[in-house]
């Protein structure tokens, strides 16, 4: 019986050795992973953060060009150094430029939550060799929007695009369209069905603010000198100094839209508040022009083309502005003046923009300048892989400032009778781009622009490596962008 006991024992115990040493040759059992999951609600290239009912999407492109005579898309070479036409210029240039996308949704109570960022990484000709202090951060995109209301930087609401035609065209000064560079806004948009909508947007004023000229012979006031003198790095006049106050207001945006399988149209108006700082720069000054109201109004349609081409399109857009002359042209930059400063052969077309001018040896109030512009083009595709546009615009400019009239023209060489500093342009161009495999894009575009100078007549003091006096008259130049790019998900 002893005997027993021990060999039952003995048996027990070797099993449960037995069944300790099998567990611990088992795997140990894997902690729950969370896989990346496809979201399906706002289209393709969006998945779920995981562990998030929150769905995001990343995209971007990389891009090389080469330009002549131009510094960028939607800035061709006509004023500054470079327009110039001496030893100096840059006529050609190269970019190369990084850009990248984060959209961001969720579904609430209130309706889609969605913040959208656009920010990139540019080094152009002339910039620091290394791409340090010298290259470009720029954000064009900043945005978070919750049901109707958007709130941060993104495309104007006043803005009916036709950037899709070509990349130097409407917005190359001759009409201001904000889709590649953005404004803050503050915005409500409310939905009527049927594609029909209507926005209501307050907007940085500082992004569509031009200059304010001060016209007399006092202190800090311009002169004939202040317009008329070449300068080598900033073009004619120098960029003649602005008079307008600090922003103090943003202006206000409405547009009425409808966009169904058809196309798009728009119509859409601004108010821009124009203010001036002092009738001089003397110590102890405070007295000035009382503010004024400028405005802007347009329209815009673009109709797809089913019956030439799947993705063929055409487009035409239109605008007045009086006293917000940014909602009319692009100065690539605010609060400038310089528009046109192009030189050829000793003529040198000349054009500078304002919202308003006043007289300040009579403490004279803001005088509000007028332009309106018309532009359109077509795009055509020869296959699925290969499209052409043509486009044009035109621009008209006055000054409609007694104070102009009375104090500057008269004083130009030869003198000249009113309206001296009204001015027009019109652009032209093409665009073919090719797509050799897929999201790689290969384009080429020229563009020709042509100024019907201000002054026109009157003398231009020269500078380094022009004649030593120009002649103010019509002139032209082409543009040109060979470009390659690589895009992901947009």
């Amino acid at each position: 019986m002893k005997m027993v006991k021990s060999l039952l024992l003995g048996t027990a115990a070797g099993l449960v050795a037995m069944t300790g040493a099998q567990a611990a040759d088992l795997p140990v059992k894997a902690k729950p992973v969370q896989y990346v999951k496809i979201c399906s609600l706002y289209g393709a290239g969006f998945f779920y953060i995981p562990g998030t009912d929150t769905c995001i999407k990343f995209g971007g492109y990389a891009r090389s060009e080469w330009l002549e005579n131009s510094g960028g898309s939607f800035n061709p070479t006509i004023n500054g150094a470079n327009a110039q036409e001496t030893r100096a210029q840059n006529s050609l240039i190269s970019r190369s430029r990084f850009l990248t996308t984060w959209d961001v949704r969720s579904q609430t109570e209130y309706g889609t939550l969605r913040a959208y960022t656009r920010a990139g990484f540019q080094w152009t000709t002339g910039d620091s060799i290394d791409g340090g202090s010298g290259a470009t951060l720029y954000v064009d995109r900043a945005f978070v929007q919750l049901g109707g209301w958007t709130f941060g930087k993104t495309e104007s609401f006043y803005n009916m695009s036709l950037a899709d035609f070509g990349y130097t065209n409407l917005t190359a000064a001759l009409f201001n369209d904000t889709s590649g560079s953005g404004v803050p806004v503050l915005a409500y948009t409310a939905q009527f069905g049927n594609g029909l909508s209507a926005s209501l947007s307050l907007e940085d004023h500082f992004e569509n603010e031009m200059a304010i000229f001060n016209i007399g012979a006092g202190a800090g006031a311009l002169t004939v000198a202040n317009f008329n003198t070449l300068n080598t790095t900033s073009g004619v006049g120098g960029n003649p100094t602005s008079s307008a106050a600090g922003t103090k207001v943003p202006d206000l945006v409405a547009n009425f839209r409808v966009d169904q399988a058809w196309g798009s149209a728009q119509i859409e108006g601004a108010l821009h508040n124009d203010s001036a700082t002092y009738y001089n720069t003397t110590i102890g000054t405070t007295a000035h022009p009382s503010d004024a109201l400028g405005y802007a109004v347009g329209g815009g349609l673009k109709v797809n083309l089913p019956m030439l081409g799947k993705s063929d399109s055409v487009g035409v857009s239109a605008n007045y502005c009086s006293g917000a002359v940014g909602y009319c042209a692009n100065q690539n930059g605010v609060n400038t003046s310089t528009m046109f400063g192009l030189v050829r052969s000793g003529t040198v077309g000349v054009g500078w923009v304002a919202d308003a001018a006043y007289n300040s040896t009579t403490s004279g109030s803001l005088e509000l300048s007028k332009a309106w512009n018309v532009n359109g083009g077509i795009q055509h595709y020869w296959a699925s892989n290969w499209n052409t546009s043509l486009w044009g615009a035109y621009f008209n400019y006055k000054a409609n400032s007694n104070a102009i009239d009375t104090i500057i023209c008269p004083g130009l060489t030869p003198a000249l009778g009113a309206g001296c500093m009204d001015f027009s342009a019109w652009q032209v161009g093409s665009r073919t781009v090719w797509q050799p495999v897929t999201n790689l894009d290969v384009s080429l575009e020229v563009l020709y622009t042509r100024v019907k100078s201000a002054e026109s007549g009157a003398a231009i003091t020269g500078a380094n490596g022009t004649a030593a006096v120009l002649t103010a008259g019509d002139v032209g130049a082409f543009s040109g962008v060979l470009r390659f790019q690589r895009n992901f998900w947009p």
